[in-house]
């Protein structure tokens, strides 16, 4: 199976799908299955993938990083699901939305800032959040949002008084052994993203943040800005499979329950559970994981990856398909079949 990864992903590279790509299969029992394809660069050069490369994971940021921490803080009585956001970010002007509406992307903000390869720093991106109209009811739909895990960040920031890289390394990166996963990653280990060319910024980005918002945040924001390996995420992965995760064993099973079926503004049904998103047919974790014991999430730049307590396995993979320009990433069509196959895998040796 980990050879039809690799047969999978190669022609695809092949194709200029997307430049390459590192991933891993984690089973419960430890074993761990790395392996990688294709290119770190294209653009200026084309350099080959090594296997140690360091990845922009975008926004699996939101569920590695940001949900893990606010989850430590509700553990350690310093925040509740039932907190409401002006109570403590006072800017925000809204009442009765709480943390669990953000981590649940139910709390009837817009997803995004529109132009916001326009923004120039952090005082600008808070100005914009601050002054958002809600565009549907709170508790009405689920509508995927980066400004309410921007809201979690400076939530997280506040409390603990410790930048969101010093606080995630303390609780989560140091405790698992995640040594190559930060913010501030080293440079030359990482796959460029994108050539970007505004009045922000112009280059190639490389070891900086892809996501504009991100990037006027400083690089350390609740939504994107994370950078990692798969070697390393498959620690985090691990650790929950094992039950040796950051967070206390009712803390952890509290990621996997189903909190929100609701409809996004065009009439989709879409599932979350905190922070994380659900299984569906036809999503990135292939069809047959277990839908109920399952979490997954993606990432823009071309990351995703899902832990499934039900069958014991969990994968992630990297990339940086969006590199040298978004329009270039088709690694999407893939996510469904690398699950299926890894499942199916785990069916024959299991004879389910």
């Amino acid at each position: 199976m980990y050879q039809k990864i690799r047969e999978l992903l190669e022609p695809a590279v092949k194709e200029n799908f997307f430049p390459g790509a590192s991933w891993c299969v984690v089973h419960g029992n430890g074993d761990v299955f790395c392996d990688y394809v294709g290119y770190k660069s294209l653009e200026p050069e084309k350099v080959l993938n090594q296997g140690n490369e360091i990845y922009d994971v975008a926004s699996l940021t939101k569920v590695i990083s940001t949900t893990t921490m606010v989850m430590k803080l509700i553990e350690n009585n310093l925040l509740s699901l039932d907190t409401e956001v002006q109570k403590i970010l006072p800017r925000f002007k809204h009442q009765g939305i709480t943390i669990y509406h953000l981590l649940t992307h139910c709390s009837g903000l817009p997803a995004d800032i529109s132009r916001a390869s326009k923004l120039k720093d952090k005082e600008e991106v808070l100005d914009r959040i601050f002054s958002m109209d809600l565009i549907y009811m709170t508790g009405e739909h689920i509508v995927y949002s980066d400004i309410g895990f921007i809201l979690l960040g400076l939530i997280i920031e506040k409390i603990t008084k410790l930048s969101l890289n010093d606080y995630a390394s303390l609780m989560i990166f140091k405790p698992l052994g995640m040594k190559d996963t930060s913010y501030h990653p080293n440079r030359e280990r990482c796959a460029p993203t994108e050539e970007r060319n505004d009045d922000v910024y112009q280059g190639m980005l490389q070891g900086q943040v892809h996501d504009e918002k991100s990037f006027a945040l400083g690089g350390e924001a609740g939504h994107a800005g994370l950078f990692s390996t798969p070697k390393d995420i498959s620690k985090f992965i691990l650790s929950i499979l094992q039950d040796k995760f950051v967070l206390t064993r009712k803390m952890t099973h509290e990621l996997f329950t189903l909190r929100e079926t609701k409809t996004n503004l065009k009439g989709d049904i879409l599932t979350r559970a905190l922070g994380w998103d659900k299984p569906q047919k036809g999503g990135s974790a292939g069809d047959l994981i277990s839908m109920e014991d399952t979490i997954i999430h993606t990432g823009f730049t071309g990351c995703n990856m899902f832990i499934d307590l039900k069958h014991q396995i969990g994968f992630v993979l990297l990339s940086n398909a969006v590199h040298p320009k978004r329009d270039k990433n088709q690694i999407i069509q893939f996510r469904n079949q690398i699950g299926f196959m890894i499942l199916q895998e785990w069916e024959e040796n299991h004879h389910v």
